[in-house]
Protein backbone atom coordinates (compact mmCIF):
# COMPACT_ATOMS: atom_id res chain seq x y z
CA UNK A 1 0.00 0.00 0.00
CA UNK A 2 1.33 3.56 -0.58
CA UNK A 3 1.55 6.16 1.97
CA UNK A 4 -1.54 8.00 1.04
CA UNK A 5 -3.32 4.68 1.22
CA UNK A 6 -2.17 3.61 4.52
CA UNK A 7 -3.14 6.64 6.05
CA UNK A 8 -6.71 6.80 4.35
CA UNK A 9 -7.61 3.64 5.58
CA UNK A 10 -6.42 4.32 8.97
CA UNK A 11 -8.84 7.34 8.70
CA UNK A 12 -11.73 5.33 7.85
CA UNK A 13 -10.68 3.10 10.77
CA UNK A 14 -11.27 5.90 13.74
CA UNK A 15 -14.41 7.25 11.66
CA UNK A 16 -12.82 10.22 10.74
CA UNK A 17 -12.59 11.80 7.17
CA UNK A 18 -9.12 13.69 5.87
CA UNK A 19 -9.92 16.63 4.85
CA UNK A 20 -13.66 16.63 4.78
CA UNK A 21 -15.28 20.04 4.69
CA UNK A 22 -17.77 20.90 7.83
CA UNK A 23 -21.19 19.67 7.23
CA UNK A 24 -22.38 23.01 8.41
CA UNK A 25 -19.45 25.36 7.63
CA UNK A 26 -20.30 28.90 9.79
CA UNK A 27 -18.63 32.01 7.76
CA UNK A 28 -17.67 34.79 9.26
CA UNK A 29 -19.02 37.08 6.98
CA UNK A 30 -22.53 36.35 5.46
CA UNK A 31 -23.78 34.84 2.32
CA UNK A 32 -25.91 37.86 0.26
CA UNK A 33 -28.38 36.66 -2.77
CA UNK A 34 -30.32 39.31 -4.96
CA UNK A 35 -32.71 38.36 -7.72
CA UNK A 36 -31.37 41.40 -9.61
CA UNK A 37 -27.25 42.75 -9.73
CA UNK A 38 -24.67 42.34 -7.49
CA UNK A 39 -21.37 43.68 -6.51
CA UNK A 40 -18.48 42.56 -4.24
CA UNK A 41 -15.29 44.76 -3.67
CA UNK A 42 -12.84 44.79 -0.46
CA UNK A 43 -15.20 47.44 1.00
CA UNK A 44 -18.39 48.58 1.89
CA UNK A 45 -18.49 52.03 0.45
CA UNK A 46 -17.08 51.08 -2.68
CA UNK A 47 -19.52 48.15 -3.17
CA UNK A 48 -22.00 50.40 -2.50
CA UNK A 49 -20.81 53.01 -5.42
CA UNK A 50 -21.31 50.10 -8.10
CA UNK A 51 -24.85 49.43 -6.39
CA UNK A 52 -25.39 53.36 -6.89
CA UNK A 53 -25.05 52.78 -10.70
CA UNK A 54 -26.93 49.34 -11.21
CA UNK A 55 -29.80 50.78 -9.75
CA UNK A 56 -29.50 54.00 -11.55
CA UNK A 57 -30.27 51.25 -14.75
CA UNK A 58 -26.15 50.99 -15.58
CA UNK A 59 -24.78 47.77 -16.16
CA UNK A 60 -21.39 45.69 -15.19
CA UNK A 61 -18.85 47.81 -16.72
CA UNK A 62 -20.53 51.21 -15.34
CA UNK A 63 -20.39 49.77 -11.63
CA UNK A 64 -17.11 47.87 -12.00
CA UNK A 65 -15.71 51.24 -13.09
CA UNK A 66 -17.63 53.16 -10.06
CA UNK A 67 -16.07 50.59 -7.46
CA UNK A 68 -12.48 50.59 -8.90
CA UNK A 69 -12.43 54.51 -8.75
CA UNK A 70 -14.13 54.01 -5.60
CA UNK A 71 -11.83 51.42 -4.22
CA UNK A 72 -9.10 53.43 -5.12
CA UNK A 73 -10.35 56.33 -2.27
CA UNK A 74 -11.41 54.40 0.18
CA UNK A 75 -8.47 51.56 0.04
CA UNK A 76 -5.94 53.96 -0.73
CA UNK A 77 -3.03 50.80 -0.06
CA UNK A 78 -4.12 48.85 -2.72
CA UNK A 79 -4.99 50.49 -5.77
CA UNK A 80 -5.47 54.04 -7.40
CA UNK A 81 -5.61 56.27 -10.24
CA UNK A 82 -1.64 56.20 -9.84
CA UNK A 83 -1.77 52.44 -10.40
CA UNK A 84 -3.06 49.51 -12.85
CA UNK A 85 -4.73 46.66 -13.62
CA UNK A 86 -6.65 44.44 -16.05
CA UNK A 87 -11.01 43.80 -16.16
CA UNK A 88 -12.45 40.81 -17.85
CA UNK A 89 -16.03 41.26 -18.88
CA UNK A 90 -18.28 38.45 -19.77
CA UNK A 91 -21.17 40.31 -22.64
CA UNK A 92 -24.51 38.10 -22.16
CA UNK A 93 -25.58 39.72 -25.41
CA UNK A 94 -22.81 38.16 -27.33
CA UNK A 95 -21.61 35.93 -25.52
CA UNK A 96 -18.50 36.86 -25.85
CA UNK A 97 -15.57 37.63 -23.41
CA UNK A 98 -12.46 40.82 -23.53
CA UNK A 99 -10.49 41.92 -21.61
CA UNK A 100 -9.04 45.45 -20.79
CA UNK A 101 -5.96 45.94 -20.03
CA UNK A 102 -4.40 48.63 -18.65
CA UNK A 103 -1.35 47.38 -17.01
CA UNK A 104 1.42 50.41 -16.58
CA UNK A 105 4.50 50.86 -18.68
CA UNK A 106 7.86 51.42 -18.37
CA UNK A 107 9.10 54.27 -19.05
CA UNK A 108 11.03 55.08 -22.04
CA UNK A 109 14.66 56.41 -20.31
CA UNK A 110 14.15 53.92 -17.35
CA UNK A 111 17.54 52.78 -16.28
CA UNK A 112 18.91 51.26 -13.15
CA UNK A 113 22.96 50.14 -12.23
CA UNK A 114 21.62 47.94 -10.02
CA UNK A 115 18.30 46.63 -7.87
CA UNK A 116 15.29 48.41 -9.03
CA UNK A 117 14.36 50.28 -5.66
CA UNK A 118 11.41 49.53 -4.35
CA UNK A 119 10.30 52.97 -3.37
CA UNK A 120 10.72 56.34 -4.16
CA UNK A 121 10.11 58.14 -7.90
CA UNK A 122 12.09 55.76 -10.13
CA UNK A 123 9.93 53.01 -9.30
CA UNK A 124 7.23 54.40 -10.90
CA UNK A 125 5.71 53.23 -14.25
CA UNK A 126 3.33 54.53 -16.51
CA UNK A 127 -0.08 54.68 -14.83
CA UNK A 128 -3.05 52.95 -16.64
CA UNK A 129 -6.19 53.16 -14.40
CA UNK A 130 -7.41 56.03 -15.61
CA UNK A 131 -7.25 54.96 -19.22
CA UNK A 132 -8.37 51.37 -18.74
CA UNK A 133 -11.46 52.65 -16.74
CA UNK A 134 -12.42 55.27 -19.06
CA UNK A 135 -11.73 52.78 -22.97
CA UNK A 136 -14.40 50.06 -20.77
CA UNK A 137 -16.52 52.64 -19.77
CA UNK A 138 -16.80 54.04 -23.60
CA UNK A 139 -16.99 50.75 -24.98
CA UNK A 140 -19.07 48.94 -22.87
CA UNK A 141 -20.82 51.47 -20.37
CA UNK A 142 -23.97 52.61 -20.95
CA UNK A 143 -23.48 55.72 -18.43
CA UNK A 144 -20.93 58.96 -18.73
CA UNK A 145 -17.46 58.90 -17.23
CA UNK A 146 -18.44 61.98 -15.27
CA UNK A 147 -21.58 59.26 -13.89
CA UNK A 148 -19.28 56.97 -13.13
CA UNK A 149 -16.88 58.63 -11.35
CA UNK A 150 -19.48 60.50 -9.03
CA UNK A 151 -19.49 58.24 -6.22
CA UNK A 152 -15.41 58.35 -5.74
CA UNK A 153 -15.23 61.95 -6.26
CA UNK A 154 -17.63 62.59 -3.02
CA UNK A 155 -15.61 59.64 -1.47
CA UNK A 156 -12.65 61.61 -1.53
CA UNK A 157 -14.17 65.08 -0.67
CA UNK A 158 -16.41 64.05 1.97
CA UNK A 159 -14.07 61.52 3.68
CA UNK A 160 -14.31 57.98 4.98
CA UNK A 161 -14.10 56.17 8.04
CA UNK A 162 -10.65 54.40 8.49
CA UNK A 163 -11.21 50.97 8.85
CA UNK A 164 -9.17 48.79 11.31
CA UNK A 165 -7.33 46.91 8.59
CA UNK A 166 -6.78 50.43 7.18
CA UNK A 167 -5.43 52.18 10.05
CA UNK A 168 -2.73 48.92 10.53
CA UNK A 169 -1.17 49.45 7.11
CA UNK A 170 -0.63 52.87 7.76
CA UNK A 171 0.68 51.73 11.39
CA UNK A 172 3.12 49.36 9.48
CA UNK A 173 3.90 52.13 6.70
CA UNK A 174 4.18 54.62 9.39
CA UNK A 175 8.01 55.84 8.96
CA UNK A 176 7.57 56.18 4.89
CA UNK A 177 4.33 57.43 4.74
CA UNK A 178 5.40 60.23 7.16
CA UNK A 179 8.36 60.96 5.09
CA UNK A 180 6.25 62.14 2.33
CA UNK A 181 4.31 65.51 3.31
CA UNK A 182 1.82 65.46 0.82
CA UNK A 183 1.22 61.33 2.18
CA UNK A 184 1.83 62.14 5.78
CA UNK A 185 -1.24 65.19 5.30
CA UNK A 186 -3.74 62.87 4.38
CA UNK A 187 -2.68 59.32 6.73
CA UNK A 188 -0.55 60.97 9.04
CA UNK A 189 -2.38 63.92 10.27
CA UNK A 190 -0.35 65.51 13.78
CA UNK A 191 2.61 63.29 13.21
CA UNK A 192 0.95 60.12 14.08
CA UNK A 193 -0.66 57.14 11.57
CA UNK A 194 -4.47 57.79 11.42
CA UNK A 195 -6.67 55.86 13.49
CA UNK A 196 -9.70 53.22 13.02
CA UNK A 197 -12.78 54.88 13.46
CA UNK A 198 -11.15 58.68 11.98
CA UNK A 199 -12.42 60.55 8.64
CA UNK A 200 -10.11 60.52 6.16
CA UNK A 201 -10.11 63.23 3.38
CA UNK A 202 -8.31 64.01 0.15
CA UNK A 203 -9.97 67.20 -1.16
CA UNK A 204 -6.55 67.07 -3.91
CA UNK A 205 -7.50 63.72 -5.09
CA UNK A 206 -11.34 64.91 -5.32
CA UNK A 207 -10.00 67.82 -7.40
CA UNK A 208 -8.01 65.56 -9.82
CA UNK A 209 -10.95 63.26 -9.85
CA UNK A 210 -13.63 66.17 -10.86
CA UNK A 211 -11.14 67.08 -13.17
CA UNK A 212 -10.91 63.87 -14.81
CA UNK A 213 -14.48 63.36 -15.12
CA UNK A 214 -14.92 66.82 -16.51
CA UNK A 215 -12.59 66.41 -19.68
CA UNK A 216 -11.55 63.07 -19.54
CA UNK A 217 -8.38 60.64 -19.42
CA UNK A 218 -6.31 63.14 -22.07
CA UNK A 219 -6.27 65.93 -18.74
CA UNK A 220 -4.67 63.06 -16.86
CA UNK A 221 -1.92 62.17 -19.71
CA UNK A 222 -1.61 65.43 -21.92
CA UNK A 223 -2.95 68.17 -19.94
CA UNK A 224 -2.72 69.59 -16.38
CA UNK A 225 -2.22 66.37 -14.51
CA UNK A 226 -0.22 64.99 -16.74
CA UNK A 227 2.26 68.11 -15.77
CA UNK A 228 2.12 67.83 -12.08
CA UNK A 229 3.52 64.05 -12.38
CA UNK A 230 5.87 64.89 -14.51
CA UNK A 231 7.41 67.74 -12.78
CA UNK A 232 7.24 65.57 -9.42
CA UNK A 233 9.03 62.93 -11.01
CA UNK A 234 12.10 65.15 -12.78
CA UNK A 235 12.55 67.40 -9.60
CA UNK A 236 13.14 63.58 -7.67
CA UNK A 237 15.25 61.47 -9.71
CA UNK A 238 12.14 60.06 -11.39
CA UNK A 239 11.88 58.54 -14.97
CA UNK A 240 8.22 59.95 -15.86
CA UNK A 241 7.95 61.97 -19.28
CA UNK A 242 5.29 63.95 -20.97
CA UNK A 243 6.02 61.52 -24.34
CA UNK A 244 5.54 58.30 -21.61
CA UNK A 245 2.08 59.70 -20.59
CA UNK A 246 0.97 60.73 -23.66
CA UNK A 247 1.68 57.85 -25.61
CA UNK A 248 0.21 55.20 -22.96
CA UNK A 249 -2.44 53.06 -24.31
CA UNK A 250 -5.20 50.40 -22.29
CA UNK A 251 -5.55 47.61 -25.03
CA UNK A 252 -8.42 45.37 -25.65
CA UNK A 253 -7.59 41.88 -25.62
CA UNK A 254 -9.07 38.10 -25.94
CA UNK A 255 -9.22 36.43 -22.14
CA UNK A 256 -7.25 33.37 -22.06
CA UNK A 257 -9.83 29.97 -22.44
CA UNK A 258 -9.66 26.81 -20.94
CA UNK A 259 -11.70 23.69 -19.41
CA UNK A 260 -12.25 22.36 -16.14
CA UNK A 261 -14.33 19.77 -15.47
CA UNK A 262 -16.66 20.60 -18.33
CA UNK A 263 -16.79 23.69 -16.99
CA UNK A 264 -15.44 27.33 -19.45
CA UNK A 265 -13.04 29.17 -17.53
CA UNK A 266 -12.04 32.66 -19.07
CA UNK A 267 -9.39 34.90 -17.46
CA UNK A 268 -6.95 37.24 -17.75
CA UNK A 269 -3.98 37.40 -20.94
CA UNK A 270 -0.43 38.01 -20.79
CA UNK A 271 1.08 40.04 -19.24
CA UNK A 272 -1.39 39.07 -16.49
CA UNK A 273 -1.60 35.18 -14.79
CA UNK A 274 -4.97 33.42 -16.19
CA UNK A 275 -2.35 31.29 -17.96
CA UNK A 276 -1.53 29.80 -15.21
CA UNK A 277 -4.37 29.44 -13.40
CA UNK A 278 -6.19 27.81 -16.16
CA UNK A 279 -2.90 25.59 -16.80
CA UNK A 280 -2.84 24.74 -12.91
CA UNK A 281 -6.62 23.81 -13.34
CA UNK A 282 -6.01 21.68 -16.92
CA UNK A 283 -3.15 19.25 -14.95
CA UNK A 284 -5.55 19.25 -12.04
CA UNK A 285 -8.49 17.96 -13.91
CA UNK A 286 -6.27 14.41 -15.06
CA UNK A 287 -6.37 13.51 -10.88
CA UNK A 288 -9.65 12.38 -9.05
CA UNK A 289 -10.70 15.18 -6.78
CA UNK A 290 -13.58 13.76 -3.87
CA UNK A 291 -16.69 16.16 -3.57
CA UNK A 292 -16.65 16.88 -0.55
CA UNK A 293 -13.23 16.64 0.39
CA UNK A 294 -11.39 19.69 -0.63
CA UNK A 295 -8.58 19.12 1.73
CA UNK A 296 -7.85 15.22 1.35
CA UNK A 297 -4.54 14.74 1.58
CA UNK A 298 -4.28 13.29 -2.27
CA UNK A 299 -6.50 16.62 -3.31
CA UNK A 300 -3.85 18.99 -1.69
CA UNK A 301 -0.82 16.87 -3.14
CA UNK A 302 -2.69 17.14 -6.84
CA UNK A 303 -3.16 20.78 -6.54
CA UNK A 304 0.05 21.50 -5.01
CA UNK A 305 1.81 19.76 -7.81
CA UNK A 306 -0.24 21.22 -10.80
CA UNK A 307 0.38 25.12 -9.58
CA UNK A 308 4.05 24.08 -9.20
CA UNK A 309 4.26 23.19 -12.61
CA UNK A 310 2.00 26.15 -13.82
CA UNK A 311 4.07 28.59 -11.62
CA UNK A 312 7.21 27.40 -13.56
CA UNK A 313 5.95 27.88 -16.61
CA UNK A 314 4.19 31.29 -16.28
CA UNK A 315 8.22 32.47 -14.91
CA UNK A 316 9.47 30.85 -17.85
CA UNK A 317 7.37 32.18 -20.84
CA UNK A 318 4.79 34.82 -19.99
CA UNK A 319 5.67 38.73 -20.34
CA UNK A 320 4.34 41.35 -22.37
CA UNK A 321 2.82 39.64 -25.53
CA UNK A 322 3.91 42.65 -27.72
CA UNK A 323 7.60 41.86 -26.70
CA UNK A 324 7.75 38.31 -26.27
CA UNK A 325 5.96 35.42 -28.64
CA UNK A 326 4.37 33.61 -25.67
CA UNK A 327 3.34 30.06 -26.41
CA UNK A 328 -0.46 30.17 -25.70
CA UNK A 329 -1.73 27.09 -27.41
CA UNK A 330 1.29 25.20 -26.09
CA UNK A 331 0.81 26.29 -22.50
CA UNK A 332 -2.90 25.50 -22.74
CA UNK A 333 -3.45 22.46 -24.20
CA UNK A 334 -5.38 19.48 -22.89
CA UNK A 335 -2.49 17.29 -24.34
CA UNK A 336 0.56 19.38 -22.55
CA UNK A 337 -1.48 19.28 -19.26
CA UNK A 338 -1.93 15.10 -19.57
CA UNK A 339 1.83 15.60 -20.25
CA UNK A 340 2.15 17.27 -16.61
CA UNK A 341 0.45 15.67 -15.16
CA UNK A 342 2.50 12.57 -15.79
CA UNK A 343 5.40 13.91 -14.09
CA UNK A 344 3.28 13.41 -10.71
CA UNK A 345 4.54 10.96 -8.22
CA UNK A 346 1.46 10.74 -6.20
CA UNK A 347 3.87 9.37 -3.19
CA UNK A 348 6.01 11.96 -3.75
CA UNK A 349 6.50 15.83 -3.14
CA UNK A 350 8.05 17.35 -6.20
CA UNK A 351 10.78 19.62 -4.96
CA UNK A 352 11.78 21.37 -7.34
CA UNK A 353 10.12 22.47 -11.07
CA UNK A 354 12.41 24.23 -13.03
CA UNK A 355 11.37 27.77 -13.32
CA UNK A 356 12.41 31.16 -15.30
CA UNK A 357 13.49 33.87 -13.16
CA UNK A 358 11.38 34.98 -10.34
CA UNK A 359 10.82 38.90 -10.30
CA UNK A 360 10.39 39.74 -6.15
CA UNK A 361 7.20 39.23 -4.38
CA UNK A 362 4.52 41.94 -4.97
CA UNK A 363 2.83 40.96 -1.78
CA UNK A 364 -0.74 40.86 -0.98
CA UNK A 365 -1.01 45.30 -1.93
CA UNK A 366 -3.78 44.65 -4.95
CA UNK A 367 -7.49 44.82 -4.65
CA UNK A 368 -10.31 42.57 -6.66
CA UNK A 369 -13.95 43.55 -7.55
CA UNK A 370 -16.68 41.28 -9.10
CA UNK A 371 -19.93 42.65 -10.60
CA UNK A 372 -22.74 40.73 -12.14
CA UNK A 373 -26.00 43.30 -13.49
CA UNK A 374 -29.42 41.89 -14.16
CA UNK A 375 -29.11 41.89 -18.03
CA UNK A 376 -26.30 38.77 -17.17
CA UNK A 377 -23.04 40.74 -18.10
CA UNK A 378 -20.27 39.41 -15.30
CA UNK A 379 -17.04 41.26 -14.78
CA UNK A 380 -13.97 40.82 -12.48
CA UNK A 381 -11.79 43.52 -12.15
CA UNK A 382 -8.33 43.57 -10.58
CA UNK A 383 -5.82 46.53 -9.86
CA UNK A 384 -2.78 47.43 -7.71
CA UNK A 385 -0.49 50.16 -7.22
CA UNK A 386 1.91 47.30 -6.32
CA UNK A 387 3.04 47.08 -2.79
CA UNK A 388 1.18 48.87 -0.06
CA UNK A 389 0.88 52.62 -0.52
CA UNK A 390 2.77 51.78 -3.91
CA UNK A 391 6.39 53.77 -4.04
CA UNK A 392 5.03 55.71 -1.26
CA UNK A 393 4.34 58.82 -3.09
CA UNK A 394 1.94 61.39 -3.48
CA UNK A 395 1.77 64.08 -6.27
CA UNK A 396 1.98 67.34 -4.42
CA UNK A 397 -1.43 69.26 -4.95
CA UNK A 398 -3.28 65.75 -6.53
CA UNK A 399 -3.74 63.26 -4.08
CA UNK A 400 -2.41 60.81 -6.60
CA UNK A 401 -0.37 57.73 -4.92
CA UNK A 402 2.31 57.00 -7.42
CA UNK A 403 2.39 53.05 -8.41
CA UNK A 404 6.12 50.98 -7.51
CA UNK A 405 5.65 48.43 -10.47
CA UNK A 406 8.98 48.80 -12.32
CA UNK A 407 10.33 46.37 -9.47
CA UNK A 408 8.51 43.76 -11.09
CA UNK A 409 10.35 43.22 -13.95
CA UNK A 410 13.06 40.89 -14.06
CA UNK A 411 16.41 41.32 -14.63
CA UNK A 412 16.80 39.00 -17.50
CA UNK A 413 14.46 36.58 -19.41
CA UNK A 414 11.19 37.03 -20.94
CA UNK A 415 9.92 39.73 -18.33
CA UNK A 416 13.03 41.71 -18.55
CA UNK A 417 12.53 45.80 -18.81
CA UNK A 418 12.36 47.33 -22.20
CA UNK A 419 10.74 50.81 -22.98
CA UNK A 420 7.01 50.83 -23.21
CA UNK A 421 6.75 47.11 -21.79
CA UNK A 422 4.69 45.69 -19.73
CA UNK A 423 5.41 44.22 -16.36
CA UNK A 424 3.65 40.71 -16.25
CA UNK A 425 1.43 39.85 -13.23
CA UNK A 426 -0.27 36.89 -11.15
CA UNK A 427 -3.86 38.99 -11.00
CA UNK A 428 -5.88 36.33 -12.47
CA UNK A 429 -9.61 37.81 -13.03
CA UNK A 430 -11.83 35.23 -13.98
CA UNK A 431 -15.14 34.51 -15.22
CA UNK A 432 -16.77 30.74 -15.21
CA UNK A 433 -19.08 28.92 -17.37
CA UNK A 434 -21.47 26.39 -17.88
CA UNK A 435 -22.29 25.84 -21.04
CA UNK A 436 -22.87 29.30 -22.82
CA UNK A 437 -24.35 30.68 -19.10
CA UNK A 438 -22.92 32.28 -17.01
CA UNK A 439 -21.69 30.00 -13.92
CA UNK A 440 -19.71 32.43 -11.20
CA UNK A 441 -17.40 35.43 -11.49
CA UNK A 442 -14.08 35.46 -8.78
CA UNK A 443 -11.16 37.68 -8.43
CA UNK A 444 -8.61 38.03 -5.91
CA UNK A 445 -5.31 40.48 -4.89
CA UNK A 446 -2.38 38.24 -3.06
CA UNK A 447 0.47 38.51 -4.69
CA UNK A 448 2.31 35.29 -6.40
CA UNK A 449 -0.84 33.47 -3.84
CA UNK A 450 -3.09 34.71 -6.71
CA UNK A 451 -2.94 31.66 -8.37
CA UNK A 452 -3.39 29.48 -6.14
CA UNK A 453 -6.53 31.02 -4.25
CA UNK A 454 -8.20 31.25 -7.69
CA UNK A 455 -7.57 27.62 -8.42
CA UNK A 456 -8.88 26.58 -4.98
CA UNK A 457 -12.01 28.94 -5.37
CA UNK A 458 -12.59 27.15 -8.53
CA UNK A 459 -12.45 23.64 -7.27
CA UNK A 460 -14.38 24.83 -4.38
CA UNK A 461 -17.48 25.52 -6.52
CA UNK A 462 -16.85 23.22 -9.28
CA UNK A 463 -15.66 20.20 -7.44
CA UNK A 464 -17.08 20.55 -3.81
CA UNK A 465 -20.37 22.85 -4.62
CA UNK A 466 -19.63 24.94 -1.46
CA UNK A 467 -22.14 27.96 -1.02
CA UNK A 468 -19.98 31.00 -2.39
CA UNK A 469 -18.94 32.30 1.52
CA UNK A 470 -17.79 28.72 2.53
CA UNK A 471 -15.81 28.36 -0.63
CA UNK A 472 -14.10 32.00 0.02
CA UNK A 473 -13.73 31.54 3.49
CA UNK A 474 -12.25 27.77 3.63
CA UNK A 475 -9.16 27.30 4.55
CA UNK A 476 -5.50 28.22 2.39
CA UNK A 477 -2.90 26.77 1.11
CA UNK A 478 0.26 27.71 -1.55
CA UNK A 479 2.70 26.11 -2.98
CA UNK A 480 4.98 27.39 -5.70
CA UNK A 481 7.77 26.02 -7.97
CA UNK A 482 10.55 28.08 -6.22
CA UNK A 483 9.64 27.57 -2.92
CA UNK A 484 10.23 25.00 -0.35
CA UNK A 485 7.49 24.88 2.34
CA UNK A 486 3.53 24.24 1.53
CA UNK A 487 2.22 27.79 3.33
CA UNK A 488 -1.48 26.98 5.32
CA UNK A 489 -3.22 28.55 7.27
CA UNK A 490 -3.84 26.99 11.35
CA UNK A 491 -7.17 25.81 10.62
CA UNK A 492 -5.54 23.24 8.08
CA UNK A 493 -6.06 19.80 9.36
CA UNK A 494 -3.57 18.24 11.26
CA UNK A 495 -4.11 14.75 10.10
CA UNK A 496 -3.51 16.31 6.26
CA UNK A 497 -0.35 17.25 7.41
CA UNK A 498 0.79 14.41 8.70
CA UNK A 499 0.10 12.67 5.58
CA UNK A 500 1.75 15.16 3.73
CA UNK A 501 4.74 15.15 5.70
CA UNK A 502 4.96 11.65 4.86
CA UNK A 503 5.32 12.66 0.98
CA UNK A 504 7.89 15.62 2.03
CA UNK A 505 6.24 18.16 2.67
CA UNK A 506 6.66 21.00 5.38
CA UNK A 507 4.87 23.74 6.55
CA UNK A 508 4.96 27.08 6.85
CA UNK A 509 2.05 27.99 9.23
CA UNK A 510 0.16 31.22 8.68
CA UNK A 511 -2.68 32.79 11.14
CA UNK A 512 -6.31 31.49 10.61
CA UNK A 513 -7.42 33.91 8.10
CA UNK A 514 -4.28 35.17 6.76
CA UNK A 515 -4.04 38.74 4.76
CA UNK A 516 -1.16 36.36 3.20
CA UNK A 517 -3.48 34.83 1.00
CA UNK A 518 -4.90 37.86 -0.41
CA UNK A 519 -8.70 39.19 0.07
CA UNK A 520 -11.56 37.22 -2.52
CA UNK A 521 -14.77 37.90 -3.94
CA UNK A 522 -16.96 36.25 -6.07
CA UNK A 523 -20.47 35.94 -7.20
CA UNK A 524 -22.28 32.48 -7.91
CA UNK A 525 -25.85 32.61 -10.78
CA UNK A 526 -28.33 30.41 -9.95
CA UNK A 527 -28.96 28.54 -13.11
CA UNK A 528 -32.69 28.42 -12.48
CA UNK A 529 -33.34 31.15 -10.81
CA UNK A 530 -30.62 33.33 -12.45
CA UNK A 531 -30.38 35.32 -8.47
CA UNK A 532 -26.80 35.97 -7.98
CA UNK A 533 -25.25 34.86 -4.59
CA UNK A 534 -22.33 37.21 -3.77
CA UNK A 535 -19.43 36.50 -1.09
CA UNK A 536 -16.61 38.51 0.44
CA UNK A 537 -13.12 37.62 1.86
CA UNK A 538 -12.81 38.12 5.73
CA UNK A 539 -9.23 38.38 5.60
CA UNK A 540 -9.93 41.92 4.29
CA UNK A 541 -12.55 44.72 4.68
CA UNK A 542 -14.81 42.46 2.19
CA UNK A 543 -18.53 43.40 1.10
CA UNK A 544 -21.18 42.34 -1.07
CA UNK A 545 -23.99 44.79 -2.33
CA UNK A 546 -27.32 43.37 -3.91
CA UNK A 547 -30.76 44.35 -5.03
Amino acid sequence: MTRLAILLALSLATGRTLGAAPAAAATRNPEVTAPHGMVASAHALASQAGLELLRAGGNAVDAAAAAAFAVGVVEPNASGIGGEGLLVLYRADTREAVAVDYRSTAPATAAYPGRVPSTGHSAVAVPGTVAGLALAVERYGTKSLAEVMAPAIRLARDGFVASPTLAGIVADSFEELSANAPLASVFCPDGLPVEAGATVKNPDLATTLEKIARYGPDVFYRGGIAEAIVAESAANGGFLSRSDLAGYRAILREPVRGKYRGVTVLSGPPPVGGTPVIEALQILDRFRVRKGRPLAPETVHAVAESLKRAYADYHAFVADPGFVAVPLDRLLSRAYAKRRAKEVDRNRMTAKVVAGEVPRDPGPSTTSLVVADRHGNLVSLTQTISDFFGAKVMVAGTGIILNNEMKNFSARGVNAMAPGKRMRTLIAPTVLLRGSKPFAVLGTPGGPRISATTVLLVSNLVDHDMPVQEAIEAPRYYARDTEKDLAVESRFPKETREALASLGYTFQEMKDYDLFFGGAQAIVIDRRTGNRAGGADPRRDGTVSGY
